[in-house]
């Protein structure tokens, strides 16, 4: 995209909702700074920090700093929404970065269209151990149909919305994780949306984030699906529901799976009874090759004798 000037260029709010990663802040802090665009506004939302979120926000000239009372990331992004300003709007998470350029990547695509109310790019995973990982979805057309079947977005900071989109969506504060999920299918049920291949911002992972308990994501990611159940009106759009379905129980139990097999996880009631009621074949698999370690590790003996009997009937 051709540079603009600053005058005439719109304004963007980055967004940075932050609980207790001060750590990382000033990471994603940087990486709006050296964006190349002008003009930004960067908001950091103090979601009830115990750390030194405020002194490491307060430390960048130009940041505004807001704190509210712990209320989770859905209340914190709707927080940053009331107190920024800007045309356009990116939600990035404090452990997270914009790549260099990314903004301008993606509002060149806005500008173009002006009926499209988000437009969305890929991004990497960065994992503990230095691994990063490319992460590309190819989506040309049919979006909300193929945001039913998964979230191809997988990384929100990779997203700019228009503001007018807050005008009458919000995040879903009851949700405690997928609210990002939430939005983009009930935005994309009613507008327009854009998604290319150009990789936007940096996803870290880290393995005590909300996204490692599993059977609450999936709980949580089949009650999104669930509130848009009322709203499908094509045959398409049932068979892409259905396909959601079956998507999301089938990638959390072949995790979740792993992680038990690998002792990343603890075989807890809740786990085994996710593998049982959803792919029952992956927790026989489990129980019958780790007998031994259930009952020696499990917190719950009895839990664990019910299914080494139930996979004894089985076979």
């Amino acid at each position: 995209m051709e540079r603009k000037k600053s005058a005439e260029a719109p304004l963007v709010s980055v967004i940075i909702p932050c609980y207790n990663h001060a750590h990382f802040l000033s990471e994603a802090i940087e990486s709006v700074r050296e964006q190349g665009y002008a003009p930004v506004e960067i908001v950091v939302v103090d979601d009830g920090s115990t750390d030194n979120t405020r002194e490491v926000a307060e430390s960048y000239e130009g940041v505004r700093y807001v704190y509210q009372e712990n209320a989770g990331l859905s209340a914190a992004r709707n927080t940053g929404v009331q107190r920024s300003t800007g045309e356009f709007l990116v939600f990035l998470d404090a452990d997270d970065w914009l790549t260099p350029g990314s903004i301008e990547r993606n509002l060149v695509h806005l500008l173009s269209n002006e009926k499209l109310a988000f437009v969305s790019g890929a991004h990497y995973k960065v994992f503990k151990d230095g691994t990063i990982k490319e992460e590309i979805q190819h989506v040309k057309s049919d979006h909300y149909c193929n945001l039913l079947r998964r979230n191809y977005i997988g990384m929100h900071s990779s997203v700019l919305f228009r503001r007018w989109v807050f005008d009458e969506f919000l995040y879903d504060t009851s949700l405690r994780s997928c609210e990002d999920y939430d939005l983009y299918l009930r935005v994309a049920r009613k507008y327009p949306v854009y998604h290319h291949t150009e990789k936007i911002g940096a996803y870290r992972i880290l393995s005590d984030s909300m996204s490692s308990n599993l059977p609450r994501m999936l709980a949580t990611a089949l009650k999104v699906l669930d509130h848009q159940k009322s709203s499908l009106h094509s045959e398409a759009e049932k068979e892409a529901y259905k396909a959601g379905k079956a998507f999301w129980t089938n990638y959390y139990c072949t995790q979740l799976h792993q992680n038990l097999v690998a002792k990343r996880t603890r075989p807890s009631k809740a786990a085994l009874d996710m593998l049982f009621a959803y792919e029952p074949e992956l927790g026989r698999e489990f129980v019958s090759k780790n007998r031994l370690y259930l009952l020696l590790k499990g917190s719950n003996r009895m839990h664990m004798l019910k299914y080494l009997l139930n996979n004894k009937r089985q076979n």
